[in-house]
C-alpha cells in the first residue's frame, strides 16, 4: 500500500503541472479531463478511460474513431470506443493515419489507446493526446493496483479470522455474525458509507488479538479465574497492536483497542465513558455481546433470545449506548428475531 500511496502522490504532482501548463490552451481546455482524473485516483471502479475517449471525440474533430483496450494475459479486451470499428493488429504503429499508445502494467496487465485521424493532427494536438493516453494508462494502473491491494487485504484478513477460530474452537463463525450485524446497525444509524464499511472490518477483526491468548483459556470448560481473565482482557490491546502495523488499517485498530469500554466509563482498557468510546466501538459491543450470549461457549450452551434481548436492554445506558441499542431493536425488528 506504501507504493500504491507514492504512486498516487506522484501523480498528483504530475497532474498539478498539467493543470499550470494547460491553463494557457484556449482551443483546447483539458482541466475538465485531469480534474476528473485525480478525483477518480482512489475508485477501483473509475471509469475514466470511458470518459477521456468522450472527450477526444468530441474536442477532436480531426479523430473519427478510436478505441480504448485492456490486456489481460494474452488477449485484448475492449473497453470502449467511438466512430467506425477499428480492426487493431500491430501494423497499425506504422501508419501515419493511427495514434497508437501502448502501456503495459506488468507480465498479466496492459493497455492500448488507438485513434483514426481523417486528416493530419498539429504539433500542439498530439501533445495533447500524449497527455491523455499517459492519463488514461495511470488511471488504468492504479485502479489495478488498488484491486490488487483491496483483494490481499481482504483475503489477509479472511485468512486471520480463519486461524483465531481454528485456534478457539468456540469463535467459529462468531467474527462474521458481528460483522455484518454491525454493518446492519451502523446503517440503520444513518452512519456514512465510510463508516459502515468500517464497522463491518472492525467486526470482522475484533478479536482477533485472541491469537495471543493461551488456547488453555480461551477454550477453559467453566469459570476464569481472575488472573485469567486479566489475561483475557488484554486481547483489545494485542489486536490493536497487531492491525495498528498498517497504515490503513489504523481506524480499525482504534476501533477493536475500545471494543470492550462501556457507556458508564467501566469498561476497558482505556475506561472511556460516553461518546468519548468511537461509535464503531459502540456497535461492535452490543453485536458482540448479543452475538456471544445467544451462542455456545466453553463456558455454557447458548443463552435464549429472550434471555439475552433483555439482557442487552437492562444494560442499555449502561454498557451500551442507549442510541446503539435502539438501533439493535430497530434490526431485529425488521429481521423478525424481536421476541420480547
Amino acid at each position: 500500500m506504501e507504493f500504491l500511496l507514492i504512486i498516487l502522490s506522484i501523480y498528483s504532482l504530475i497532474t498539478t503541472l498539467f493543470l499550470f501548463n494547460l491553463a494557457k490552451s484556449k482551443k483546447i481546455n483539458l482541466k475538465e479531463v485531469v480534474f476528473d482524473f485525480t478525483n477518480q485516483l482512489t475508485n477501483e471502479n473509475n471509469d475514466f478511460p470511458i470518459k477521456a475517449l468522450s472527450f477526444i471525440s468530441k474536442e477532436f474533430p480531426e479523430i473519427d474513431s478510436g478505441i480504448f483496450l485492456v490486456k489481460e494475459g494474452n488477449k485484448f479486451n475492449e473497453v470502449s470506443s467511438f466512430g467506425q470499428k477499428i480492426e487493431y493488429n500491430d501494423k497499425l504503429f506504422f501508419y501515419k493515419d493511427y495514434f497508437v499508445k501502448d502501456f503495459t502494467i506488468d507480465n498479466t496487465l496492459g493497455v492500448r489507446l488507438i485513434l483514426h485521424s481523417k486528416s493530419k493532427i498539429s504539433k500542439s494536438k498530439t501533445e495533447k493526446l500524449e497527455i491523455i493516453s499517459s492519463l488514461i494508462s495511470s488511471s488504468e494502473l492504479i485502479k489495478n493496483l488498488i484491486k490488487k491491494h483491496g483483494k490481499f487485504q481482504i483475503d489477509l484478513m479472511l485468512s486471520m479470522i480463519k486461524i483465531l477460530e481454528y485456534y478457539d474452537r468456540y469463535t467459529q463463525g462468531h467474527s462474521l455474525r458481528v460483522a455484518e450485524l454491525s454493518q446492519k446497525i451502523a446503517k440503520k444509524l444513518n452512519l456514512s458509507s465510510q463508516e459502515i464499511s468500517d464497522a463491518y472490518w472492525t467486526g470482522l477483526v475484533h478479536d482477533i488479538g485472541k491469537i495471543a491468548i493461551p488456547n488453555s483459556i480461551l477454550n477453559k470448560e467453566g469459570s476464569l479465574t481472575m488472573e485469567e481473565y486479566e489475561i483475557i482482557k488484554k486481547h483489545p490491546i494485542y489486536g490493536f497492536e497487531f492491525l495498528s502495523t498498517s497504515e490503513t488499517l489504523k481506524n480499525i485498530a482504534t476501533y477493536v483497542y475500545h471494543h470492550h469500554e462501556k457507556w458508564d466509563g467501566t469498561g476497558y482498557p482505556g475506561r472511556l465513558k460516553g461518546e468519548m468510546i468511537p461509535i464503531i466501538s459502540r456497535i461492535i459491543s452490543v453485536a458482540d455481546s448479543w452475538d456471544a450470549m445467544t451462542s455456545k461457549r466453553a463456558y455454557r450452551d447458548a443463552l435464549t433470545y429472550e434471555f439475552a434481548l433483555q439482557e442487552i436492554i437492562n444494560n442499555s445506558n449502561k454498557q451500551f449506548d442507549p442510541k446503539v441499542v435502539s438501533a439493535f431493536l430497530d434490526v431485529l425488528k425488521e429481521e423478525n428475531l424481536d421476541i420480547a
